[in-house]
């Protein structure tokens, strides 16, 4: 099998001749890789801000073909297409029955090996960027590919669209709200989406490079950079009678995100953080927090769960997956995955969304 390998920080190797995945747990299927998709959560392990063990392979974005099935598998087959949400569930325990399926304690996170004897050792799996990937209890993770849906995307369903749609239904979006979105990355455009769905009344989209401001132009929200948003919002504000942002999600995951997101929102508002944050401390005290009387929300997105809401929506068009704003490298084959990486961390070319082949021969 090829797949890349993390050797350790910013050492991503593609590797061919590893053995394939195989069945391991009668409840397994293992999946063909036809694209995975470059997240921005696979830096952290990258770049060294999450320890991994040597030889992970990174990835938890998927869309596939079934090629085998295990023995107690009840609702797939091989030569089904499918997407994955990025951890597994049970789809029965007492977090997958109340929707926050991203906290099964038999979930396991693909493409993230913690580093042996740590006590997540039990955690993760090895992930996508791969020709295949073994997928754990398959019937309650895996979901079939829609006939009218495309690989992209379900690719984007399976995290960053759902993210997005996750975050600004956790703020409790009301129509008429002013709502402010810190970094234009995949998961803040999908915000961008879906803040407008809840009929906020201005989207204010906030990001240092300008090509992904425009891109949120095109989505219908206000472009500012960084230096210019708390001007752009109290402007805005001002003209609807507010004091500020009424909501901000925050899709970095930095303190310095973190801090922005905390200048703008308004007295009495609210802040939603779905970018993964490594750091030991907030960018606020409780005090401030305490004297703004704000409400904060954070927490992985529970995708297989939200999913039961957004597929629907998705296929009655009330919901638009913007594939074409957020996927900017379509198939880029798995061999040329370390330049990938390297590209989309420094954000060079125009890069938002990278997809990988591993289906492309290597030259």
């Amino acid at each position: 099998m090829r797949a890349l390998v993390l050797e350790g920080p910013e050492r991503l190797v593609h590797h061919s001749g590893l053995p394939d995945p195989r069945i391991e747990q009668p409840t397994d299927v293992i999946v063909a890789v036809h694209r995975a998709g470059i997240c921005g959560s696979d830096l952290h392990p990258y770049l060294g801000r999450e320890s991994t063990a040597p030889g992970t392979i990174p990835g938890h974005e998927f869309v596939g073909e079934v090629v085998a099935v295990g023995s107690r598998v009840e609702h797939l087959r091989t030569g089904d297409r499918v997407f994955s949400p990025f951890t597994t569930s049970c789809g029965d325990c007492f977090y997958c029955r109340r929707g926050l399926s991203a906290r099964c304690p038999r979930g396991q996170l693909f493409g993230y090996l913690p580093p042996e004897g740590t006590a997540e050792s039990c955690e993760g799996l090895q992930g996508a960027q791969a020709e295949f990937v073994r997928v754990p209890l398959a019937d309650s993770t895996l979901l079939r590919l829609p006939s009218a849906f495309s690989p992209e995307e379900a690719l984007l369903l399976g995290d960053n669209f759902t993210t997005g749609y996750f975050c600004a239904k956790s703020a409790c979006i009301k129509p008429g709200d002013l709502v402010a979105v810190v970094g234009c990355g995949s998961v803040g455009l999908c915000a961008i989406v879906a803040a407008r769905f809840f009929q906020a009344v201005e989207v204010i989209a906030i990001d240092p490079v300008a090509s992904r401001r425009r891109r949120a132009q095109e989505l219908g929200a206000t472009p500012a950079p960084p230096e210019q948003a708390a001007g752009c919002i109290r402007e805005l504000a001002g003209a609807k009678g507010r004091p500020g942002a009424d909501v901000v999600l925050e899709a970095v995951g930095s303190p310095v995100a973190q801090e922005l997101a905390f200048q703008l929102v308004r007295p009495g508002g609210t802040i939603v953080a779905i970018g993964v944050h490594t750091s030991e401390h907030f960018a606020f005290s409780p005090t401030a927090a305490y004297d703004k009387n704000l409400t904060y929300r954070a927490g992985r997105c529970p995708v297989r769960s939200m999913l039961e809401e957004v597929v629907p929506l998705v296929e009655t068009g009330e919901l638009n997956i913007p594939t074409a704003s957020v996927i900017t490298h379509p198939s880029i084959p798995l061999s040329d995955g370390p330049a990938a990486y390297r590209m989309f961390q420094e954000r060079r070319d125009d890069c938002v969304k990278v997809l990988l082949d591993p289906t492309c021969t290597p030259s």
